[in-house]
């Protein structure tokens, strides 16, 4: 089985079509209002807190299980 490599100008077509998307998602952009940006912030707390609250619970119940 050969592996196919990719010639110079392949690379260079996938690294300027890189180059162009990431331009391009820079300039459709916008800095998020302050209502969006502590929205996003209570979001992400409220999920870390959940997943926390799960880990201890787990954590919890495997000692529990384990000094028995």
């Amino acid at each position: 089985m050969s592996v196919a490599k990719n010639s110079p100008s392949e690379t260079m077509n996938k690294f300027q079509r890189f180059w162009l998307n990431i331009k391009r998602i820079i300039k459709i952009s916008t800095k998020p209002t302050k209502k969006e940006f502590f929205t996003m912030v209570k979001v992400a707390s409220i999920g870390m807190a959940i997943i926390g609250g799960l880990y201890y619970i787990v954590q919890l119940i495997s000692s529990l299980l384990s000094n028995n």
